[in-house]
C-alpha cells in the first residue's frame, strides 16, 4: 500500500469520526423536529460510529503495510478478523436505519369510518367551513348524525371523549409528543394523506374537526397551512366531506384572516 492510499484511509476514518460527533451533537435538535425519525437517526449514528472504530483497527493493518508499524501474521489476522466484523454490524445498523426512515415515510393511520349516531343526515354541501372555536363542538354533533366522523385537535383524545361524549369516532392529537394516534404538527403532508385516505375509505359521508389551524400556522407559516387547507377543500369535494376549522381570528394576523374566508365558507351555529 502507497502513503498515499494510506493517507486517504486516515482522512476516511477522520470523516466517520466527524460523522459521529456531528450527529450526536444536533440529535436533541433532530428528535425534537421529527421525533418519528428517532429510531433512524439513532441507527445511522450508531452506525458511523461502529465504522469509525471499524476504520480504526484497519488503521493498524494500513500502516503495517507501508512500513510504518510492525505486526506479525496472527496480529494481522486478528485485526483484519475484528475488522471486517465491526464493519458488518456498521452495515447492519445503518441498513436497519434506512428501513427505519422508509417504513416511517410510507407509514400511515388506518381510520375506519364509523357512523357513531345513527339516522339521515343532514342535507350540506361538502367541503371547508371556518367556524367559531365555541361553535363547532356543536356543530359537529348535529351533523355527525348519519356521517362517519374524525376529529383532529390539540386536545388530548380522554379529555375530548369526555366532553363530547364519543367513544367509537376516531380522534387524532396534535402534538409534539410521539406516539399511536399523535401527529407531529411539522408533518402537513402525512396529516394531508392520513385526512385523504379518511375521505376515500367508502361511500359514507364523513364529517372531519380540524381543530388547532392555529397551532399548525405557528409552526409552519401560514402559506403552508393555507395550501394544506386548499388542498383538503378540494378532496372534501370529491369525497362527500364537511370539513369544520375552528378559526380563533384574535390569534392570527387580520389579513390572514381575510385570506381564509375569502377562500372557504363560513358557519354559524343555530
Amino acid at each position: 500500500m502507497s502513503l498515499i492510499t494510506a493517507t486517504l484511509s486516515l482522512t476516511a476514518l477522520l470523516l466517520l469520526i466527524g460523522l459521529t460527533i456531528v450527529g450526536i451533537k444536533y440529535r436533541r435538535r433532530f428528535i425534537a423536529r421529527y421525533p418519528a425519525l428517532r429510531r433512524f437517526y439513532d441507527f445511522m449514528i450508531v452506525g458511523f460510529a461502529i465504522a469509525a472504530l471499524s476504520k480504526f483497527v484497519f488503521t493498524f493493518i494500513d500502516l503495517y503495510d507501508v512500513g510504518i508499524l510492525f505486526l506479525n501474521p496472527s496480529e494481522k489476522m486478528l485485526l483484519n478478523t475484528a475488522g471486517n466484523g465491526l464493519t458488518t454490524f456498521a452495515l447492519l445498523f445503518l441498513l436497519l436505519g434506512w428501513v427505519t426512515l422508509l417504513k416511517s415515510l410510507v407509514s400511515r393511520y388506518k381510520l375506519s369510518p364509523v357512523i357513531e349516531i345513527e339516522g339521515k343526515e343532514e342535507r350540506f354541501a361538502p367541503g371547508v367551513y371556518l367556524c367559531k372555536t365555541g361553535d363547532c363542538n356543536s356543530l359537529l354533533l348535529d351533523l355527525l348524525k348519519g356521517r362517519a366522523g374524525l376529529i383532529v385537535s390539540r386536545t388530548p383524545r380522554h379529555v375530548l371523549k369526555e366532553k363530547l361524549k364519543l367513544e367509537q369516532t376516531p380522534m387524532l392529537w396534535l402534538t409534539k409528543i410521539d406516539g399511536e394516534g399523535n401527529i407531529h404538527p411539522l408533518r402537513l403532508e402525512f396529516l394531508l394523506q392520513t385526512l385523504v385516505d379518511f375521505m376515500k375509505s367508502g361511500d359514507t359521508p364523513k364529517i372531519i374537526l380540524l381543530d388547532g389551524i392555529e397551532y399548525l400556522m405557528v409552526e409552519n407559516g401560514f402559506e403552508p397551512v393555507f395550501k394544506f387547507l386548499a388542498a383538503l377543500n378540494d378532496y372534501a369535494l370529491l369525497n362527500n366531506t364537511i370539513i369544520l376549522v375552528p378559526l380563533d381570528e384574535s390569534a392570527v394576523e387580520k389579513r390572514h384572516a381575510n385570506l381564509l374566508r375569502r377562500e372557504f365558507r363560513e358557519i354559524k351555529a343555530d
